[in-house]
């Protein structure tokens, strides 16, 4: 691929030559000839000078001198460049499409043609499997599943009966779609179970990590909206709404019936009770503890949460007691030494 035609699909413009055939995108470390790689800050210019790399992804705001001569992209937003050239080199997953014959699909006439289904997977009656679906071994999708069009489901993948998963979404090893949520009530005896009878929707171009779970709600919906990315190994309670282009970062967990606005992000380790209320855009850092409702725009952080900057703050007081206890230590020696001499 020519470094110009790069350029055109990530909207950048070519500095040096745009005739340069790249092969291949790596750091800019380990990059070399034929390899694009990156600047994403002004702290890697000093790699630059002894990239082996054939060209460069930088931000226009770099000063010209220190291409010194070589290939470059300028753009407004390396980072959002950088993400687009990697989908340029993704290599394509290289499945034979249909059903394969090691499969057992109870209702093969409601899977598109245009879909892989590959040895050892399971779907129960009455699933909907879209175009250009891939779904790779061992994973079980339930009885009246949706799964919309280019959705990928990595192996290992279970998606339990009435799941509904939007186009574009992309499920990882391990995850667990629409299991019961986590609903007990104590009749004197044992804890009764009550029976999860609602469903789950996954929105459009989400994408959900690792042995992450998500429960089913208890009468109506849990949802996820649209474009929100999930990590690794968080845990999504009952009943819970999350807004879309939402981030939740490794081992978070919120308990059901919480609300979750719109571009929220949630650090790891992030701990949210039930019945709370998060605003849109709300930031939270890793490993607070939010055990009520929050303002949209709000910067929290600690447990139990509050604003980052009063946490701050008492992390400064938290260092300084060792010197302020010794302080009361003298002056008690002192106050004592008093007491003995009067």
């Amino acid at each position: 691929m020519y470094l110009r035609e790069i350029a055109a699909r990530i909207g950048g413009e070519v500095s040096g030559n745009g005739e340069i055939d790249i092969t291949g995108i790596a750091s800019i470390k380990n990059a070399g000839p034929g390899d694009i790689t990156f600047l994403l800050s002004k702290t890697f210019e000093k790699d630059l000078a002894v990239s082996k790399a054939s060209a460069f992804i930088v931000p226009d705001s770099i000063e010209k001198t220190v291409l010194a001569g070589r290939n470059a992209v300028l753009v407004k937003n390396p980072s959002l460049a950088y993400a687009l050239t990697t989908e340029l080199f993704c290599a394509p997953h290289g499945l034979m499409r249909g059903i394969s014959p090691l499969a057992f699909v109870a209702t093969p006439e409601k899977v598109s043609t245009t879909a892989v289904v590959s040895p050892f997977v399971y779907i129960a009656e009455d699933a909907i499997i879209d175009d250009d679906v891939v779904i790779y071994p061992f994973t079980f999708i339930g009885r009246g599943v949706r799964v919309g069009a280019g959705s990928t489901i990595y192996p290992n993948v279970s998606i339990y009966e009435g799941v509904s998963l939007g186009k574009g979404v992309i499920v990882h090893s391990g995850a667990v779609l629409g299991a019961d949520g986590f609903g007990y009530t104590w009749d004197g005896a044992q804890h009764r179970k009550i029976v999860q009878l609602g469903v789950l929707e996954i929105e459009d171009n989400v994408e959900i990590g690792a042995n992450t779970c998500i429960d089913r709600a208890a009468l109506d919906k849990t949802i996820v909206g649209k474009g929100t990315k999930i990590d690794n190994l968080v845990q999504v309670g009952h009943n819970v709404t999350i807004g879309q282009h939402t981030i939740l970062v490794s081992q978070v967990g919120i308990a059901g019936s919480t609300a979750i606005g719109n571009g929220v992000v949630l650090g790891g380790k992030v701990g949210v009770r039930d019945h709370v209320v998060i605003g849109d855009h709300v930031q939270a850092a890793g490993g607070a503890g939010i055990t009520k409702d929050v303002k949209e725009n709000s910067i929290i952080a600690g447990n139990p949460h509050m604003g980052h900057r009063e946490w701050l703050r008492q992390q400064g007081y938290l260092r300084k007691l060792p010197d302020l206890f010794d302080r009361l230590h003298k002056i008690e020696e002192k106050l004592n030494l008093r007491e003995k001499n009067d």
